[in-house]
């Protein structure tokens, strides 16, 4: 095929220069592309056109479609597919939920057992606790009758505070003691007393400025002992001997420890100018004027506080007896390591 001959061109006329209409709009068109130009009848492929010349609305954008796209076509999932594959994920997650059921049961099982297993504890505890609150209270209720008997058996004890150690034996002290007790009674010096027992206190001997060890004697009668208490009871101290002397009764470590635990109460009693006395074998009795006020348990304390208008931190705790009677904690011994004796070279030469 050949190229297509353009048309001869014949010139016209020159058009005059102010011959133009000014509402033209052709200077506004574009030209034609070649293949406007060409012979339609023509087999050639039309040129393309230059992207500076033409308009956009004229570009063509040509897409060459790859040559495996068929085969990629054929490798797209079908329904048949995707029925499969749907079938094989529900039964995955039928069998995994069905797992999670399985463990969920367990969990339950487990929860339930412990749920029961708590409850029986919690009635176990319930139990135990009030034991051990009724052993408590039948310890210290042991603990308050055997500071009781020992008491008793120092019912005829007097204990001599401040007496000086002249006395070389024995029987001097014991002289020493009827004319200290005379002297109270404002009896004849050489009258007899009746003594049973009679001897200082037993602890180590301090150093020579200490005070002197508290002497206590054991009367034969509890009359004259009582006598001799009520007529000590007006002063504090008493002189003899040029010596300030005090009289006590003589009491148990058990009830002297728990006074001590009440010190603080009877310090504000004291404060308030109360008077109070020690009841037995453990309590106290104050006077107010509505009448005497006892306090013998930690069960008295609050309405005891409350009647005298004493804040409650008065007294922090009352005072265990079964803690005092209960042997100290000691430590746990080292385990000693064993000695071996050591071999003599002789015996560990070896023998011919």
């Amino acid at each position: 095929m050949g190229k297509a001959k353009k048309p001869p061109h014949t010139p016209g006329p020159p058009e005059p220069t102010g011959s133009q209409q000014t509402g033209s709009i052709r200077p506004f068109l574009a030209p034609l592309s070649t293949a406007e130009i060409d012979d339609p009848d023509s087999k050639m492929a039309a040129a393309a056109c230059s992207s500076a010349s033409s308009s956009p609305t004229h570009l063509v954008s040509v897409w060459d479609p790859p040559n495996d796209l068929c085969q990629l076509l054929q490798y797209l999932p079908s329904k048949e597919d995707l029925a499969i594959a749907t079938t094989e994920l529900g039964a995955s997650l039928l069998s995994e939920i069905r797992a999670l059921r399985t463990n969920l049961g367990g969990i339950q099982t487990r929860l339930q057992h412990v749920e029961v297993t708590q409850e029986q504890q919690s009635v176990t505890i319930a139990a135990h606790s009030s034991a051990i609150t009724t052993q408590r209270s039948a310890l210290q209720m042991m603990a308050r009758h055997l500071e009781d008997v020992e008491n008793r058996n120092r019912r005829n004890n007097i204990r001599v505070q401040g007496l000086p150690e002249l006395e070389n034996s024995q029987e001097e002290l014991k002289c020493t003691l009827i004319a200290l007790f005379n002297d109270i009674l404002e009896r004849d010096p050489a009258t007899d007393i009746e003594m049973e027992l009679y001897h200082r206190a037993l602890r180590p001997k301090g150093p020579p400025d200490a005070p002197p060890h508290n002497v206590i004697c054991c009367l034969l009668r509890y009359p004259l002992k009582d006598s001799i208490l009520a007529a000590a009871r007006g002063s504090r101290t008493i002189d003899f001997a040029g010596a300030k002397i005090s009289l006590f009764q003589d009491l148990s470590p058990a009830t002297l420890q728990s006074r001590r635990m009440l010190r603080l109460l009877t310090a504000a009693l004291q404060d308030m100018k109360l008077q109070y006395k020690w009841l037995f074998p453990f309590g106290l009795q104050v006077r107010t004027p509505s009448g005497p006020l006892n306090l013998r348990s930690e069960l008295d304390l609050p309405l005891f506080l409350e009647e005298l208008s004493l804040p409650p931190d008065t007294l922090p705790a009352w005072p265990d007896l079964a803690l005092l009677y209960m042997p100290p904690e000691q430590a746990p011994s080292r385990p000693r390591r064993s000695r071996r004796r050591r071999q003599s070279s002789s015996s560990q030469a070896p023998v011919d």
